[in-house]
This record gives structure tokens, C-alpha cells and sequence, in this order.
């Protein structure tokens, strides 16, 4: 979920910046939109694909680490459009950026003194549910609460999984629990997971480790999208 500054302009021409008003920054969404994602358009096609490939397989869809809920809208737009879709959809999130447990960690442990992890503070829960609301989107419950505490295994059988908490500790609880409780043939994606992001390359080491335990090949797509998916069962011989 690793964002970056935007680029602030400097002609005659970058228009939403000269915009007076209270209304400036409706104004600047309205006519000059941006995009607001934290993944690329490739990255996002990516994740619809891996909901329909899995879309027969019974088990619930999970996202942790949902920010504001643009990529969430954006994915249930998207089951929308796929006939016969009932699976349950969890978004977890702190909704009050990383907790001081885990950035104490990156600190202490992996070397990451001086970096300032304030991002995804100024955030709420009510301000998410509020975008489902407005977006009519209603299959999607959304779970307050820190990772490294919640107790994934209630959430039941699992079909696809997006794992977007960036920093180590929690991504290295979270993967075994949630591949543990994947479906056969059901896929789990893990974000940032780029080796030369210093800042977040936490979910990239714990990814590693996890695959190198279970002896399974490690698959980055798009850059950063660290891939699982769990095997079917081999047919028995005839």
C-alpha cells in the first residue's frame, strides 16, 4: 500500500493548483481526476482475474489493509459484473495506519530507524463504510482491528485474499493463518512485495521466509504482488 508524494507543478499550465475557493478540491476531483489507487491498472486486472478464476470455489473473500476503499469498491465492482457471486467479503483494516508495535519493530529489528510510517492515520472507519454506502456496495463487512490480534481462522474458508499491511510483523502472522485456511485452487496475493522499496520491504522478506518454509517457488507479478496459490488435490490414479 506504498504511496508517493505527488509532484507538485510549477507552470502556468497545471491549472489545479491556481483553483481559489472552498471548493477547490471538489473542483480538482471533478475535472481533473486522478488515480487514486494504490496499484497500477495492470495490478488491478491482475486481482479481477484471480477473483474469476476462483469464483466457483467456496470460501469468503478477504482484503487487510483497505485504507479509504478505493481498491475495495473497485474489486466489487467487479464481482458485480460476475454472475451467481454470493461469497462474503471482509475488509480489515487498524483505520488508524500502523500500529506503534510494528513500526517499533521495523525499527528495532530491521533497521528502519528514522523512518516516519505516518502514513494511513487520518483515517476512520466510519469515513470507509460511509464509500460503500455511497458506492451501494453491501456484501462487504468491515472488521476494526489489528492483525497481529485478530483471530484470522474465524473468517472460515477462504477463496481469494488480498494481504496489504506493508511492514513485516504483521504480514508474518497473517500469511500462515491465511494460507492455512486458503481453499485448494484459491489464491493470496501479497502487496509490496519489492525488494528495493527500503522503506516496505518488510511484506517482501516475510513472503520469502514464508514461501522457503513450504518449499514453495516465490512468484512476483507486477513489480510487488507476492503470489500464492494453493495447489489442488492430485487426482488419485485410475
Amino acid at each position: 500500500m506504498s504511496r508517493s508524494a505527488p509532484t507538485a507543478g510549477t507552470g502556468a499550465d497545471d491549472a489545479p493548483d491556481a483553483m481559489p475557493g472552498p471548493t477547490s478540491e471538489l473542483a480538482r476531483q471533478r475535472v481533473f481526476p486522478e488515480h487514486r489507487f494504490q496499484f497500477s491498472a495492470h495490478q488491478l486486472c491482475f486481482m479481477c482475474k484471480c477473483l474469476s478464476d476462483t469464483r466457483t470455489l467456496d470460501g469468503a473473500i478477504v482484503e487487510i489493509g483497505c485504507e479509504y476503499g478505493h481498491t475495495t469498491v473497485f474489486l466489487n465492482n467487479y464481482i458485480d459484473d460476475l454472475v451467481g457471486q454470493d461469497r462474503p467479503y471482509y475488509a480489515i483494516d487498524t483505520f488508524s495506519g500502523f500500529t506503534d508495535s510494528d513500526v517499533r519493530f521495523e525499527a528495532d529489528n530491521r533497521g528502519k530507524q528514522g523512518i516516519a510510517y505516518q502514513d494511513f492515520k487520518e483515517n476512520r472507519k466510519e469515513w470507509f463504510e460511509r464509500t460503500l454506502r455511497i458506492n451501494r456496495i453491501q456484501r462487504v463487512r468491515a472488521i476494526e482491528a489489528d492483525i497481529n490480534e485478530f483471530d484470522l481462522p474465524s473468517l472460515g474458508p477462504l477463496s481469494f485474499v488480498l494481504l496489504d499491511v506493508d511492514l513485516y510483523r504483521p504480514t508474518r502472522k497473517a500469511l500462515p493463518e491465511l494460507y492455512e485456511m486458503l481453499r485448494p485452487g484459491g489464491v493470496l496475493v501479497v502487496d509490496d512485495c519489492n525488494p528495493a522499496s527500503n522503506q516496505w520491504d518488510g511484506a517482501y522478506q516475510a513472503y520469502i521466509e514464508f514461501v522457503r518454509t513450504r518449499n514453495i517457488t516465490p512468484r512476483i507479478m507486477y513489480n510487488k504482488l507476492g503470489v500464492l496459490r494453493k495447489p489442488l488435490p492430485e487426482a488419485a490414479p485410475s
